[in-house]
């Protein structure tokens, strides 16, 4: 069994796959990866470069591909899941990637150094643009305190922690929610903390989220979408008294960001 399952969506983003694959390809450590790489059906490309890729690394690491038509993100998502084999799986989709070459190396290092595997790693993550210039760190970016440890109650008062830099043990993961079109991400991975009993922080930077994608570009559905989550974890009083907590320190956030530059 290997240590690590990456799983890797695309649909017609081949310049975003050529980041994702690159990332992957100049890892120091290959030994603990098995990598899925699930395509929607794509015509820009992508199948043929994710064949490629699959033949050129073919040596190196694991490589299960499947392209096919699917009903979105969060299908191909569960895909993806069905097919993963190792300890963790770890989701990075097209345009996202792994912040440098040791991250494989350092991550498998971290929970060698443990008594027991923890049932969630996660780290810091860097913002970049679509053409790869860094933003800044997550930890630094958002008004929410990066958190010491997760557990279910984490994301109560929002997202500190991004999908891309949070693995989880495989026998935690089940299918993603497919009612969600735009935040079942979050409902995955607070319903993954809730049936955990321990995590661990890796203390890097594990990987590059390119802002964009389909959150982004349907803000005002996606926020929907998230109160709904979180009011179906927490309850619909506690949401309603934490989004009031949210909105009034994402406004202070901001109003120190202009400022003082913060």
């Amino acid at each position: 069994m290997k240590l690590f399952s990456i799983i890797t969506i695309n649909y017609n983003n081949l310049r975003g796959l050529r980041h994702t694959v690159e990332s992957v390809q100049i890892q120091s450590n290959f030994e603990e990866l098995q990598w899925i790489i699930v395509d929607g059906g794509s015509t820009d490309g992508s199948a043929e470069y994710i064949t490629e890729t699959a033949v050129s690394m073919a040596r190196r690491v694991e490589i299960i591909s499947l392209s096919e038509m699917d009903k979105g993100i969060y299908d191909a998502m569960n895909k993806g899941l069905a097919l993963a084999t190792g300890q963790y799986v770890w989701f990075l989709n097209s345009g996202d990637s792994l912040h440098n070459s040791l991250v494989l190396s350092k991550l498998a290092d971290a929970l060698r150094a443990t008594d027991t595997l923890p049932d969630v790693v996660y780290g810091d993550t860097m913002f970049v643009d679509e053409d790869r210039n860094e933003l800044g760190l997550i930890s630094k970016k958002k008004p929410q305190p990066y958190p010491k440890r997760l557990h279910g109650g984490s994301f109560r008062f929002g997202m500190n922690i991004c999908h891309q830099s949070f693995l989880a043990k495989r026998e935690l993961s089940v299918d993603y929610n497919l009612e969600y079109k735009q935040a079942s991400d979050i409902d995955w991975i607070i319903g993954v903390l809730k049936r955990s009993g321990s995590s661990l922080d890796a203390k890097i930077v594990i990987s590059d989220f390119e802002i964009g994608g389909s959150s982004s570009q349907n803000t005002k559905k996606a926020w929907k979408e998230r109160y709904k989550v979180l009011e179906n974890h927490y309850g619909r009083i506690p949401n309603f008294f934490a989004h009031i907590w949210i909105f009034g320190r994402r406004g202070w956030f901001s109003l120190q960001e202009k400022l003082f530059g913060k």
